[in-house]
Parts: C-alpha cells; structure tokens; sequence
C-alpha cells in the first residue's frame, strides 16, 4: 500500500517564524496542531517521584511533589508550555514552528487570533483551551474535526466510534506515525518527532477534506 508522504519546512528562530507566518496568511484553510511539555524536566519528575515514596514527608511537600511528578503536555494550561506550532498546509505538506521562550508562544497566539481564513483543529478542547489561557482570544473561524466526525460515527460499541486522529487517519500515512510514543522528546528538532508533527498537520487537512466528501455525497 503506498502511504501519503509529508513534506515540512521548520522554523526555530523567532525572525524565521515571523517571515512564515506572513507566508501562511495567504492561505485561507489551514490545519493547525500543537505539542506540548509540561514546565518541570523529566529530571524534576523523577526526584518528585522519589519523594513521594518517602515517609514522614510534609503534607504540603507531598502536595508539591504529586503535582510535579504528574507534570506533563497533558497538564493544566499553566504547567504546559507549547514546543511546537504545527500547520498543515495539505495532505502532504506542513510547516513546524517550534517554540523555545514564551514570548515566541504568545506571538504565535495572537498571530492566530488574528488569521482571516479556517483553521481546522482536531480536538479544539485541548488546543484552545490553551489559546484561551494564554491570550484570552479565540480563532476567527475554527471548524473542530474530531466533532464532525463524531456527528457522523455513531455506534454501541465504543472501539467502533473511536474518533482520534491517528484512528481515523492511521491508514494513510506511515504506520510509524501511530505507534510514536516518546510526546516530550529532549531535543525539539528531533527528526522522528518532526515526522510525527508534520503529519499531525497534514492528516487534519486530509481527514476535513474526506468529511466534506462525504457529506458532499
């Protein structure tokens, strides 16, 4: 079976992503994902970890190392920091803005508060949820594909109306791309992981385009 390749550009430096970001207002749908990290390292984690399996630890040392130890990208708004900034330009092309300060991030943001064309995300509660926090703003027009495609699968059984991403899309693009595993990989340019986020972005594309078929037909 022959798979659909994506090809991304990336930008790590903030004047490299202020030039693409002006690229990316000429187009008027855009995929959009994000990765994320929690605030404390894997380094913090683990010592938290240990803590906790200490006796006579204070209450609110105990409390401190619980939110620590459980600390990850999945986390409360205010203990993730997002790594990287993906937009899916097609089934096949995406571009990867990897964020290294806050400033970056809040730039990012607001760039996309301001964005006049669709953006479409794949599971708005998680993405915009950390818009919100950090900006206190909305996109424009935003369409959320994993609600689309739950209006139209519909069944008892719960393994059979799966709507993630990588259920939905698996098929189409490298097998390697659903069994990734490593979300908070220590160098951001790692080529694997770069491979697992343009696709990110390029299946959103591919997956609203299959649901406009359908509901075409």
């Amino acid at each position: 079976m022959s798979y659909i390749k994506v090809s991304y550009e990336v930008c790590s430096t903030p004047w490299h992503t202020k030039k693409m970001l002006q690229k990316l207002k000429q187009y008027d749908r855009l995929g959009f994902d994000t990765e994320t990290q929690g605030v404390y390292t894997k380094a913090q984690r683990k010592e938290a970890t240990k803590l906790l399996k200490e006796e006579n630890v204070r209450p609110d040392h105990r409390k401190l190392a619980l939110l620590v130890a459980n600390n990850s990208g999945l986390s409360f708004p205010s203990l993730v920091r997002v790594t990287h900034f993906i937009f899916g330009i097609s089934e096949s092309e995406s571009v990867i803005l990897i964020t290294q300060h806050p400033q970056e991030e809040f730039m990012i943001w607001n760039w996309i508060a301001e964005y006049k064309g669709l953006l479409l995300i794949h599971n708005t509660l998680f993405d915009l949820k950390l818009m919100y926090h950090r900006i206190g703003k909305f996109p424009e027009f935003y369409e959320d594909t994993q609600l689309l495609a739950k209006c139209l699968v519909n069944n008892a059984d719960v393994w059979k109306a799966k709507v993630g991403l990588k259920d939905l899309m698996g098929s189409y693009y490298n097998p390697k791309w659903t069994l990734m595993e490593d979300y908070e990989p220590t160098n951001l340019k790692d080529p694997d992981f770069l491979d697992y986020a343009g696709i990110d972005g390029g299946a959103v594309v591919k997956l609203y385009e299959n649901l406009e078929e359908h509901c075409n037909e």
